[in-house]
């Protein structure tokens, strides 16, 4: 599995704590400016700004995630896809730069239209290529091309699961990098 840090919520966290303390110059300004009436102005101004700061920091986040799938997704070379028997849905995007996206809807939101859901669990996985046709995530997914009938195949420990959408350029070039 791939490494996917903090770095990026460490930093969101800690400008959000950095603008919340800056809040705190909104009453000192109102008692610059007109003395204990604007002292009080800046103390019942504050929550408000704060929480205006808290939800514009959440919503970047929300965006930026929904951003980050979409860019996963759109770059994938093949997608795979898989109802488990209680009805959970396991889908693998894999990339051509060797990363692939696993996300995980419950039974539940997968019933419902999950693109406006943002509660489902993604992790990053490596892709190996195995040989000159195959690939392998997590060693458990095997996804074999078919380079000059264009046909492709994924299996999961040996069953048959399926292949929702190929990139032939995406795949052509990755085995021409991987040969």
């Amino acid at each position: 599995m791939i490494e996917q840090g903090f770095s990026f919520y460490f930093i969101t966290v800690l400008i959000t704590v950095l603008l919340l303390g800056a809040t705190i110059f909104i009453p000192l300004y109102g008692f610059f400016r007109k003395r204990f009436k604007g002292l009080a102005v800046g103390c019942v101004l504050q929550p408000f700004v704060c929480a205006i700061i808290c939800l514009l920091v959440t919503l970047f986040i929300v965006f930026y995630e929904k951003y980050e799938v979409g860019r996963y997704r759109k770059a994938a070379m093949v997608t795979v896809k898989k109802t488990d028997s209680i009805g959970n849905v396991h889908t693998w995007d894999m990339k051509a730069d060797e990363e692939c996206l696993y996300e995980f809807v419950e039974k539940d939101e997968a019933e419902k239209d999950s693109k406006y859901l943002m509660f489902n669990k993604f992790q990053l996985f490596d892709v190996v290529p195995m040989d000159s046709f195959r690939v392998c995530v997590d060693d458990k997914i095997v996804v074999r091309f078919d380079l000059q009938n264009r046909k492709a195949t994924a299996v999961e420990y040996d069953e048959p699961i399926k292949v929702v959408n190929v990139d032939w350029e995406k795949v052509d070039d990755f085995f021409k990098k991987h040969p």
